[in-house]
């Protein structure tokens, strides 16, 4: 089994309570230009499309996605 890759999804404004619930073993952090970054380990491409689908049903916008260095 290969081991996580690290992601950070930019999310658009600020984000509740219920969105870092929601992903508990992700770190949020406000940054620059009004955005939020959720960030931390991804186990395999079936649950990067699980968080891309939770975040869209609690209607945040993805402004960008990307991998992270190991």
């Amino acid at each position: 089994m290969n081991a996580p890759i690290r992601y950070q999804f930019l999310i658009d404004g600020d984000v509740s309570d219920r969105m870092k619930v929601t992903f508990p073993d992700m770190s949020t952090a406000s940054t620059a230009g009004g955005y939020t970054s959720l960030h931390g380990p991804v186990a395999d491409y079936i649950a990067l499309r699980s968080i891309m689908a939770r975040l869209d049903s609690l209607g945040l916008t993805v402004a960008e996605l990307r991998k992270l260095p190991e």
